[in-house]
């Protein structure tokens, strides 16, 4: 292994395919099945609703709790990957062949989703952990960052069209069954060669450097420690695009009145991302980590402000929204993880490394129930209904929700980011110079 040379593309592909099975299953998990158990086994909307928030409450608080485990038992990094795979790859296989009997329906959606989304989590966070701690230089872990991002998004481009395009000649039931056969040889193709990235990889070597005592049970003390304005502006950003992905169908249905492009507006979105994610990479390798994030940002906030001027049937202009709201969530996906590792590294941190990563994965998941419970019940209160006819002000209200609220809150994100960069900036840059070169290569 050479401490002073860039990882090599071989090596960034082993670490970054298990990002392919993962996305891909991701989608489903979030998306589909809820829609496909409503619809195919007439589960109750409202059973549905309630068992999805518990299940999204315990996929919340379980992120630490696996952060934790994977802290004090780095040496089982393996088998622990083995476990979320496992339970990860049998949640969606229960969840795609469906209940044996329909009296045991809502029970069985219950105990599958929950286990698949606890081996996503498992998986999630030791995938960006590892990814993190893989070198000390921040333009490195941009790069490593934007391919796993980058394959990430080819893996949620096929989740969003492969059931759309198998339901248009067969039933749901079966494009289902089809969909897990899909996932189970992305996994199997990935997650040999993952493992052989975590034969070469040193977490115990990049601890060593600062600790040897496994690291307590300290999420609480992360959170509000010395990196609180970090995870505020953090949790603002993924907040910020969270409206919108919870209101995309509405907004493209009942506001525009093209729900016949709802396919290519989504393909546009995860292209256009997957497309642009080197590019985010380069300026990232060129330029202060913090100060590129605040470009894409900008972007977002200008994304925003034309999807306020769309109108019902305003295809032309709503899909280049959707390409540089694409392009800008390239750099939110890759960025932030690569910005925590470098501070866990300049605050020798790294024995709680995984803990670190725990809270960032936690953040979406509490800004996506945020974003869906508050939009939902403020559309009801101004009397929106979705797929039905509505006034002249909830379709007003559903604009304020899609894109002006969301256009304020990453405002306020930038906003931090920028007093960040100003109070820390030139922290940061000293820790770029100081860790020009990356330890740890894995050739």
């Amino acid at each position: 292994m050479n401490e002073h040379t860039a990882p090599t593309k071989r090596a960034l592909v082993h670490y970054s395919l298990i990002a392919l099975p993962l996305s891909f299953a991701g989608l489903p998990l979030y998306i589909h099945m809820p829609d496909f158990y409503a619809l195919q086994f007439s589960l109750d909307v409202g059973a549905l609703g309630v068992v999805l928030l518990i299940i999204r409450l315990i996929d919340a608080l379980q992120d630490p709790v696996i952060g934790y485990i994977a802290d004090r038992k780095s040496d089982k990094h393996a088998a622990l990957l083995y476990i979320g795979a496992a339970a990860l790859t049998i949640g969606i296989a229960g969840l795609c062949f469906g209940p044996p009997h329909p009296s045991v329906t809502l029970l069985w959606f219950a105990l599958f989703m929950a286990l698949a989304t606890t081996g996503f989590s498992i998986i999630s966070i030791l995938v960006n952990m590892m990814g993190g701690l893989w070198k000390d230089n921040d333009k490195q872990r941009a790069r490593i960052s934007s391919w796993r991002e980058g394959i990430g998004l080819g893996g949620l481009l096929v989740a969003a069209l492969l059931p759309a395009t198998l339901q248009s000649y067969i039933s749901a039931h079966t494009a289902f069954i089809i969909f897990f056969c899909v996932f189970a040889a992305f996994m199997t193709c990935a997650l040999p060669l993952f493992q052989a990235f975590m034969r070469n990889f040193s977490a115990n070597k990049q601890r060593s450097k600062t600790s040897s005592v496994p690291s307590p049970f300290q999420i609480w003390s992360i959170l509000f420690g010395e990196n609180r304005s970090f995870f505020a502006l953090t949790f603002l950003s993924f907040l910020s695009a969270s409206l919108p992905a919870v209101l995309v169908l509405f907004f493209i249905r009942d506001y525009l009145n093209a729900e016949s492009f709802t396919g290519l507006f989504l393909s546009l979105y995860f292209i256009s991302g997957a497309l642009f994610m080197g590019a985010w990479g380069m300026l990232a390798r060129k330029h202060n980590l913090y100060r590129v994030w605040l470009y894409a940002m900008l972007l977002s906030i200008v994304t925003f402000c034309g999807a306020l001027l769309v109108s019902s049937g305003d295809v032309w202009i709503y899909g280049a929204v959707c390409i540089l709201s694409g392009i800008a969530l390239g750099a939110d996906l890759a960025l932030p993880p690569a910005l925590i590792a470098g501070r866990i590294t300049a605050q020798k941190k790294s024995a709680s490394a995984s803990q670190h990563y725990a809270m960032l994965a936690l953040l979406p998941k509490i800004a996506m129930a945020v974003a869906a419970g508050g939009a939902f019940m403020a559309l009801d209160f101004v009397g929106f209904k979705a797929g039905q006819d509505n006034s002249d002000a909830a379709l007003r209200a559903l604009l304020i929700a899609y894109a002006a609220v969301p256009c304020v809150i990453k405002f306020l994100s930038a906003a931090l980011l920028w007093r960040l960069i100003k109070k820390e900036g030139h922290i940061n840059e000293h820790t770029e110079r100081s860790t020009h070169h990356g330890t740890a290569h894995i050739s």
